[in-house]
């Protein structure tokens, strides 16, 4: 009998296989990443309603320094750790100050308000992002970007005129937690380029929760109620920095920043429903609305930021085979 031989396969075809199949992967990380954000606001939001938003960012930035100093410094070597540039410590330095400020008025103002409003709320972020990266690189906004901002910020004013009086102090103080994130992210975009993402995750958590803890006992704050609330502050440490951080950067891996940050968009949804199932908390109509209005808008902004990416990469191919 004579052995057939093995039919060929297709280089070009085995290669769009994989990049379909990594793709693939990427949206389903992605999704879970966001979803593992959205238990950890409505986790956050649990842990606020006995303890202060300090010690619960010393907390759960500890257990992560704890957590990532046990998978990360084996396998890597502290030297090979700690061993950075000048520029990659002058990026991490900054990327973590602000976040102390970020997450500390953010969890200030999840502690008073809606934690659906908050994450709705805190979309804000991506605008900012944005906003930043035009004004330093000298780009502009074309007519979607436009409409995004003007959308973003009507929804802000939306949510704002039918807020409920006892959320308006919250309001401000998650606002404020956004422009601080938004700042975050941009350093972040430059960070990265001199500090490996796990490594930059790892040193920005200890430097954060060395930053709290000082806060902390300089103020002279107790630990009161921390007996009701430890095993969600453990789950908030483990899920937060952990576990959503490395699953957003594993979906970057595999997907472009634009179509991660559009996933991303999906937070405020898992956000509402895990809140109203275990904290029976619902917005408003209107309070949705502004919501949507953000979301929608920030969305807008991602994709009009993607096809300018693709016409100037397009533009730059062309002058080069001229």
């Amino acid at each position: 009998m004579i052995e057939q031989p093995a039919p060929a396969v297709n280089p070009s075809l085995s290669q769009t296989t994989d990049t379909a199949a990594t793709r693939s992967s990427g949206y389903a990380i992605a999704v879970l990443s966001s979803a593992g954000s959205g238990v950890s606001t409505v986790i956050g939001k649990w842990n606020l309603m006995a303890i202060s938003p300090l010690l619960m960012n010393s907390l759960i930035f500890s257990v992560a320094t704890v957590v990532l100093s046990g998978i990360l410094l084996p396998a890597r070597g502290v030297k090979n750790v700690f061993t950075l540039s000048r520029k990659g410590w002058l990026w991490i330095g900054l990327f973590s100050g602000i976040s102390v400020f970020a997450l500390w008025t953010f969890w200030a103002g999840v502690q008073k308000m809606d934690p659906s409003l908050a994450a709705f709320l805190n979309r804000v972020e991506v605008f900012i992002a944005i906003l930043l990266g035009i004004i330093f690189l000298k780009e502009r906004f074309d007519r979607w970007e436009t409409l995004g901002a003007l959308l973003s910020v009507g929804g802000i004013v939306v949510m704002r005129l039918s807020l409920r009086v006892e959320y308006s102090e919250g309001f401000w103080l998650v606002l404020l937690g956004s422009l601080f994130f938004g700042i975050t992210e941009f350093i972040s975009k430059i960070a990265v380029r001199y500090v490996e993402p796990t490594v930059l995750t790892y040193i920005r958590a200890a430097i954060t929760a060395a930053a709290f803890w000082i806060i902390f006992f300089s103020r002279g704050m107790s630990f009161e109620g921390l007996e009701r609330v430890w095993p969600g502050v453990i789950a908030l440490g483990v899920m937060g920095p952990l576990v959503a951080r490395l699953l957003y950067l594993s979906a970057l891996k595999r997907l472009e920043l634009s179509r991660v940050a559009v996933i991303s968009q999906m937070q405020p949804i898992f956000v509402i429903l895990i809140a109203f199932a275990f904290l029976s908390q619902l917005p408003t109509f209107r309070e949705i609305v502004g919501g949507i209005c953000i979301s929608v808008g920030c969305l807008l902004m991602i994709l009009a930021r993607h096809r300018t990416g693709i016409r100037n990469s397009l533009r730059v191919a062309r002058s080069r085979e001229r």
